[in-house]
């Protein structure tokens, strides 16, 4: 059988199967399964390799730092931590025109050096900063957009589970793609900071500016960098010690949990019922997650063995374009694809057959891995199934509707394609600060 059809049969079956409103992880495994039967008629060896691939694939250690970095940024939400850190920006910010708007855009880069789930990051920013910006008589598109973005900075600045994951189905080096991730992350922010900046400059009715009684003196300054404490700890605990060689990604996983739960306990924050919801909230996310990386490994083995991968790759090779059209195709692709499903599900069906095609080409494969993070990291935010703009939907006042939602989040849109645009445009954003590491 041809491998086109082969192709077809796979993704029809896989849109069939979502089409019941099953897990994802479900939808592939019996797709794998069912493969299995018909290509390989159930043969012994093929069963075999399946179930030593399934084991393979989360039996790694590089997986330990999934759960470790969940865990970490649980903790610090279900005892309050992290909602004091933010709210303790607001000393730092001044008459800075869009503030708290701004304020929202600084706490996704803080937040997400301290936390590994995206959701999370944007549900603590959303529930502290939502409601001021409404009574500062904020419009309401910049509220929900700017607070909907978070989640995608959160999810590019170390650590994050989901770059863990990432690079666990793409073999590809945890470090690397961790500390390649911060300028882009930054890059963002700061294009996203400008963005509201400008609006605000331009129409102060949009952000209105705070008129403050009490002028801001250093001493309250000083006593804010108490609540911002944790998560400065927790950015030299994780993040220096991966970038300077001192532990590998997973022992400074383990590193980070255990220093959210001493700086919690020192804080007396630390409950029994914290302790309960940080790890039920842990597990649940987890056992997902694993669940998804070894159903995507056998997918991996399944598109290999069909015939598949060669058959893709060989088709690109004979096209007359550059590597650079190709690079618009996948991100057209994992675009479109955001607009639909989470980023655990385009992460499991694109990079098996995307990475050999972008090796194949000779791209680097680190650049090539962080564009994709960054446009995967889009689709939290596109209509009409972006998982953040739920959230912030479910924490703004009023439950707005969806179409309100919507068009809150097109501009910001359009600001973070920009800022994707400059990492492709200039691979040295990304590939600079990995070079320096240890």
């Amino acid at each position: 059988m041809e491998w086109w059809i082969v192709l077809v049969i796979l993704f029809g079956g896989f849109i069939i199967l979502l089409a019941t409103g099953l897990p994802v992880a479900f939808c592939l495994g019996i797709l794998n399964a069912v493969t299995i039967v018909l290509f390989f008629h159930g043969g012994i060896g093929a069963l075999q390799t399946v179930a030593q691939g399934t084991f393979d694939s989360v039996s790694s250690f590089v997986f330990v730092a999934v759960p470790l970095f969940i865990l970490m940024g649980a903790v610090l939400t279900h005892t309050g931590l992290a909602f004091k850190s933010i709210t303790s920006l607001d000393v730092w910010f001044g008459r800075i025109p869009g503030r708290l708007a701004v304020m929202g855009t600084a706490a996704g880069v803080i937040f997400g050096a301290a936390s590994g789930s995206s959701m999370a990051s944007t549900a603590t920013i959303g529930q502290a900063l939502i409601p001021q910006m409404l009574d500062q008589k904020y419009a309401r598109w910049i509220t929900i957009g700017s607070i909907a973005c978070t989640g995608g900075i959160d999810m590019l600045i170390p650590p994050s589970a989901l770059i863990v994951i990432f690079a666990g189905i793409a073999s590809m080096p945890v470090g690397k793609l961790l500390i390649a991730t911060i300028i882009p992350g930054i890059i963002m922010a700061l294009c996203l900071t400008l963005f509201i900046i400008i609006v605000a400059k331009l129409n102060p009715e949009m952000a209105p500016p705070q008129n403050r009684l009490k002028v801001v003196t250093s001493r309250e300054r000083l006593k804010s960098l108490k609540d911002l404490l944790p998560i400065g700890v927790l950015i030299v605990v994780v993040i220096v010690s991966i970038f300077a060689g001192i532990a590998t990604p997973s022992e400074s996983a383990a590193m980070g949990a255990f220093a959210s739960f001493a700086l919690a306990a020192a804080y007396r924050k630390l409950t029994l019922q914290s302790i309960k919801n940080a790890l039920l909230s842990t597990v649940s996310v987890t056992g997902m997650s694993l669940l998804i990386i070894t159903t995507s490994k056998v997918f991996s083995q399944v598109l290999a063995y069909t015939g598949v991968s060669r058959g893709i790759i060989e088709a690109i090779q004979t096209l007359p374009v550059s590597p650079m059209v190709i690079l618009f195709g996948m991100n057209l692709i994992v675009f479109t694809m955001g607009c639909f499903m989470e980023p655990v599900s385009i992460m499991l069906i694109t990079i098996p057959i995307f990475l050999p095609i972008a090796q194949a080409m000779g791209m680097d494969t680190l650049w090539w891995a962080i564009i994709i993070i960054v446009n995967i990291g889009l689709g939290l935010i596109t209509p009409p199934f972006g998982l953040n703009l739920f959230v912030v939907r479910g924490v703004t006042p009023g439950n707005p509707d969806l179409m309100e939602v919507y068009r809150a989040i097109i501009p910001f849109i359009l600001v973070e394609l920009f800022g994707l645009t400059l990492m492709i445009l200039f691979p040295g954003l990304i590939t600079w600060l990995p070079s320096f590491m240890r």
